[in-house]
């Protein structure tokens, strides 16, 4: 069956998210700034970033009106290409 060009784009864009918050201090990042750095529009990420959550891949936490998104222990498995998630691209193998 051939994945539809939205269904592989939004597969990459959760992906990259999980990448982000793997590399990303205490694997948290802030909503807005993720939605600057990987310059996609904030209503795709808001998408995204439930469909995580529904998932268990992210954790959400609001402080005084920011929402910080935090890697589950099974989004980082994902990310690093350890556990696989239908909805979510695996990760290139890494090249030594």
């Amino acid at each position: 069956m051939t994945k539809s060009l939205a269904t592989l784009t939004a597969e990459l864009r959760r992906l990259r998210v999980l990448q982000t918050l793997h590399n990303s201090t205490e694997y948290t990042a802030d909503l807005e700034v993720l939605c600057d750095y990987l310059v996609v529009g904030m209503m795709l990420l808001i998408e995204d970033v439930g469909w995580l959550t529904d998932h268990g891949l992210i954790e959400l936490d609001q402080v005084d009106g920011v929402t910080s998104l935090r890697l589950t222990r099974l989004g980082k498995d994902v990310a690093m290409g350890r556990e696989r998630i239908l909805g979510v691209r695996r990760p290139e193998p890494q090249l030594s």
